[in-house]
């Protein structure tokens, strides 16, 4: 794990919505750090860059744990720019002086983070670093965290685990093909749905599975209470 802010500082966390950045929330209020705000990125189709989840989905399971979402409009292109002015205008905002990474173990990742928080003059934690990968998904099991598995590789992950939660089970399944329990390498990405800081659990249906080139994805629709699921 790595911590540059200390007790009591305020901070955003990096937000796709699935189980690392989720864990890395858990972990940095362990720490003593005050979540002000969670951050997502999310491309001109209204869905997250990182997990293709509707940004109505990211909204409710925000509302569910209590922290305000912020969001900004970015392409792959205009991503570090997009990222600089998002810091920038919360940073002011919200009054922080830190952010909150999911990054496990990737040296290129961790660069990146320490170089764009250095040129927006805060701190970067990051509450995984160099954990072991099965660590982490027990970690989150182990606390409580409940995640849907909601995009696979399918050329690495059978697409019946998706809509599934990752349990042991699905551990286990990732050390017999021999491919990261936690899906550092793409393998799958998450939806987490309940576990501490919840107020409820997030409420959806599931919907299509798109496939593009070497991935499925997991329409996931949210279910508002007192609405009718249309």
């Amino acid at each position: 794990m790595v911590y540059n802010n200390t007790p009591g500082d305020k901070i955003f966390v990096s937000w796709s919505g699935g189980k690392d950045s989720y864990l890395s929330l858990l972990l940095a209020k362990g720490w003593g750090l005050d979540p002000a705000c969670l951050l997502s990125f999310v491309g001109s189709d209204g869905h997250s860059r990182s997990h293709g989840l509707k940004t109505e989905v990211l909204r409710h399971q925000a509302s569910m744990l209590g922290i305000p979402l912020e969001m900004k409009k970015v392409s792959w292109e205009s991503y570090e720019q997009g990222f600089e002015e998002a810091v920038n205008r919360i940073k002011a905002e919200y009054g922080l002086t830190g952010g909150v990474f999911g990054d496990i173990n990737l040296e290129e990742h961790r660069q990146w983070v320490e170089k764009m928080c250095r040129r927006c003059g805060i701190s970067y934690n990051l509450p995984l670093w160099m954990k072991e990968e099965r660590r982490v998904s027990e970690e989150l099991i182990r606390r409580g965290g409940k995640a849907v598995v909601v995009a696979v590789r399918s050329d690495l992950v059978d697409q019946s685990w998706l809509g599934r939660l990752m349990d042991d089970q699905y551990i286990d399944y990732c050390l017999s093909k021999k491919i990261s329990p936690c899906g550092e390498g793409g393998e799958v990405h998450t939806l987490v749905i309940d576990g501490p800081l919840f107020k409820k659990p997030l409420q959806f249906r599931l919907g299509e599975i798109k496939h593009g080139q070497d991935r499925s994805l997991l329409e996931v629709i949210p279910v508002y209470p007192g609405l009718p699921d249309l």
